[in-house]
């Protein structure tokens, strides 16, 4: 399954396809000592239909449920068992940009609701050492089915660049299947990373401020 080998999930959503919503989706998921944010941004969202009429039906049903809060990527988000989730416009005018927003009690509580989703087998660790918190996840590649007609995932997972793990505080200090960026506060999928014998091992681990200034 190409997404849990690249960010935990598939990639599934194609980059262009005749008839649908052509847009640009990146992902940022923000890590606080409260939880995780996942936070989603849809950019210049519009149809790709041939006929002005069709165009307009299509883009019209997107802002709708925008508004009401029901798009896909809304949906999925409470699918996935999100606290809360709250939908921002960023643009209200055509090509349209929204940020969609779900809060989840913690990194390792989302990690074991995409591996549900996924209907993969695995599991994730949480552990906090001092004033470091290391999140540790493994995943048996070959365990998840190839696809399904009623995944929350295949609406919120797309290119592997496309997404971002940034500290509320603290900064990264070490990273098994990431990259570490910048001041350290930010962390990428690293594309290099593969399964060994089908299972994919991932970890991240930070330290809180109190550690940095010791």
């Amino acid at each position: 399954m190409r997404m849990i080998s690249g960010v935990l999930v598939p990639v599934v959503m194609a980059a262009a396809c005749s008839g649908c919503l052509q847009r640009e989706v990146t992902h940022t998921f923000y890590l606080s000592p409260s939880g995780v944010v996942w936070s989603v941004i849809e950019r210049d969202v519009r149809s790709d239909e041939r006929q002005p009429a069709d165009r307009f039906r299509e883009e019209h049903d997107y802002v709708l449920a925008a508004g009401a809060g029901a798009h896909p990527i809304a949906e999925a988000l409470q699918r996935l068992g999100a606290r809360s989730v709250a939908t921002t416009w960023l643009r209200r005018d055509r090509p349209y940009s929204v940020m969609t927003e779900g809060t989840f009690a913690g990194a390792r509580e989302l990690v074991l609701a995409i591996l549900r989703d996924a209907q993969a087998q695995g599991d994730a660790t949480l552990a906090v050492d001092g004033c470091q918190t290391n999140l540790a996840i493994h995943v048996d590649i070959a365990s998840a089915p190839e696809s399904r007609s009623d995944r929350a995932l295949d609406e919120l997972f797309t290119d592997l660049f496309a997404y971002r793990f940034v500290l509320t505080e603290g900064r990264f200090v070490s990273a098994d299947g990431f990259l570490i960026e910048g001041d350290g506060a930010v962390a990428v999928p690293n594309p290099a990373k593969a399964p060994v014998d089908g299972m994919l091992t991932l970890a991240l681990t930070w330290a809180n401020e109190g550690c940095l200034f010791k």
